[in-house]
């Protein structure tokens, strides 16, 4: 008789313990779900469910992560091979204080001068390699890529720019040095940032610290590094050094998103391609 009892004791112990750690293993399958096509952005949600499937609940509310933005406001213009500037368009533009003749827009020079001298402040002495740029100006910096081209390809003789030599060396160029209206220095937002000590456009070489304080801190001044190179595919170009004005709101959540601007963009404008 004992024996029975001891038997239905554990008997009783041990269904309770089954119990017990099926209802604590459904309470803790819990997983995290992005939302807003962002990564970084989880919420937590509970993967099992005993309600009734047929019963109608009030959805879970719908959180928008991006930035409340117009983007047809001018500061959020896309330029690049498929959107073109027109010959014609001309911004606003006063000169940039520690350059002799670099430019930049009006509206965004302030930030741009805030920028520069935070850096200064930082320990470093910033070279601005480049800033606005017209479109006239743009197109002798790609002919002159484009012939220089042209003239290695007919092994040292001046060529025609009707000439084939010519108009291959041209689509070559344009991997190079942007085509006349697709750079974003026509805005005058963008400009290229150098430390002073830098002797060649060559990534590796350059000053990594002076980089890393730029993406650490640009946005607090409305920037975003435009063309870093794990975005090449995506931008068509590798200048780590380039950046641009967007406004402090849209810079902070691409740089903390790690987006590259189309990617920004395309949010906006679903039918935007790139």
């Amino acid at each position: 008789m004992r024996k029975k009892k001891v038997l239905w004791i554990i008997s009783m112990a041990a269904l309770c313990l089954v119990l017990y750690t099926i209802v604590i293993s459904r309470m803790d399958r819990k997983t995290n779900v992005i939302f807003g096509g962002v990564d970084g952005a989880y919420v937590s949600s509970d993967s099992v469910s005993f309600s009734d499937p047929n019963a109608q609940e009030t959805p879970e509310p719908t959180v928008n992560i991006w930035p409340d933005i117009d983007i047809t406001l001018p500061q959020y213009s896309i330029v690049n091979g498929d959107n073109l500037l027109t010959s014609t368009f001309e911004p606003e533009v006063s000169k940039i204080s520690i350059t002799n003749y670099m430019y930049f827009s009006t509206a965004a020079r302030p930030q741009l001068e805030e920028l520069l001298q935070a850096m200064q402040d930082a320990g470093f002495s910033v070279y601005v390699g480049g800033a606005y740029r017209t479109y006239s100006y743009q197109a002798q910096l790609f002919n002159g890529k484009a012939s220089q081209i042209a003239y290695e390809k007919a092994g040292g003789t001046q060529v025609d720019y009707t000439d084939p030599i010519y108009q291959e060396a041209a689509e070559e160029a344009k991997s190079i040095t942007m085509y006349p209206g697709s750079s974003e220095h026509q805005l005058g937002l963008a400009v290229d940032l150098y430390d002073k000590s830098y002797s060649k456009l060559v990534y590796e070489n350059m000053n990594q610290d002076f980089y890393a304080w730029l993406d650490a801190h640009c946005a607090e001044y409305g920037f975003i590094k435009r063309y870093p190179t794990r975005k090449l595919l995506l931008t068509g170009w590798d200048e780590p050094w380039h950046y641009r004005y967007v406004g402090v709101e849209a810079a902070t959540f691409i740089m903390e998103q790690g987006l590259c601007y189309e990617e920004f963009y395309s949010h906006y404008v679903p039918d935007f391609e790139y």
